[in-house]
């Protein structure tokens, strides 16, 4: 065992704390045991996980290329949001690492039969991520078996109505209709189903946080003024959607490409948001 680990050791028996250490243990490991096993040590304040409406995706990286980040963003109180990075590693092995820095976003976009769906929810809810995503296009009875699926637990379902990533021309490819249209018809839809919240686009938040106040909203797409928009195709700044009436606003590039992630973070919140950080 390395003088590393039996140092963490010896240190934290100071402080009363038994830890228990391994061959090859890691930082992580020692945050993840302080904070899920032992519970002597929190991820970060109820208050600033509650005032903080940003959702960071973490899309297209490895662990080993978010750890750090993922260490600097822990008390900012940011939601973590992984889609390709929870189908690359199992999200049996993903959630519970990811927990121990914040508040998880489950974006899986589930679409698939009833049994299928409650299969997965059934390995979901051990983890109790924040959320996870279901297409609202998959169906009613589909959203339902996912929502009674989960029922018990703090995880919310949110389903997701037209990809950001739509332009209008796509949008009537595959739905023959208008991403107005189809937005309006697939959230009815979801509220039947009983979804906890809607992930939309900043161009229909405003009328849907009208007809469903008491619905969770996520909105990606958003981008500070002069920010690259990506691959996204309807967009808005955090102020804009905040004002519109979204929850929680989805960031990704602008906050992981940053030179400093938490400053960021901090400075979208105060000078964008008006939200003390």
């Amino acid at each position: 065992m390395a003088d590393h680990q039996q140092g963490w050791q010896q240190k934290f028996a100071q402080e009363g704390i038994k830890l228990p250490v391994w061959a090859g243990m890691t930082l992580h490991d020692v945050r993840r045991c302080l904070i899920q096993n032992l519970g002597v040590m929190q991820r970060c304040t109820l208050e600033a996980e509650a005032k903080n409406p940003i959702i960071v995706a973490l899309d297209g990286k490895s662990w080993e290329e978010i750890l750090p980040t993922l260490d600097q963003l822990r008390t900012t109180g940011c939601i973590l949001k992984v889609n390709d990075f929870a189908f690359a590693n199992g999200f049996d092995n993903v959630l519970p690492d990811l927990s121990v820095y914040g508040r998880v976003m489950l974006d899986l976009k589930l679409h698939d039969i009833k049994n299928t769906i409650a299969n997965t929810c059934k390995r979901i809810r051990v983890h109790k991520p924040w959320a996870v995503t279901v297409h609202a296009s998959g169906s009613k009875a589909m959203m339902e078996e996912a929502v009674k699926t989960l029922e018990g637990t703090s995880t919310k379902v949110l389903a997701v109505t037209v990809l950001t990533s739509f332009d209008e021309a796509t949008c009537e490819e595959v739905y023959v209709r208008k991403p107005w249209d189809q937005v309006m018809a697939l959230a009815r839809i979801a509220k039947e189903a009983g979804a906890h919240g809607l992930v939309c686009s900043p161009e229909e938040v405003k009328e849907l946080k009208r007809i469903y106040p008491e619905m969770t909203f996520v909105v990606p797409g958003v981008r500070s003024p002069g920010a690259a928009k990506g691959d996204q195709k309807r967009v808005a700044t955090p102020r804009e959607a905040r004002d519109d009436g979204a929850d929680h606003l989805v960031m990704g590039r602008q906050v992981l490409g940053a030179e400093d992630p938490v400053k960021e973070v901090e400075r979208v919140m105060t000078e964008e948001l008006g939200i003390a950080a």
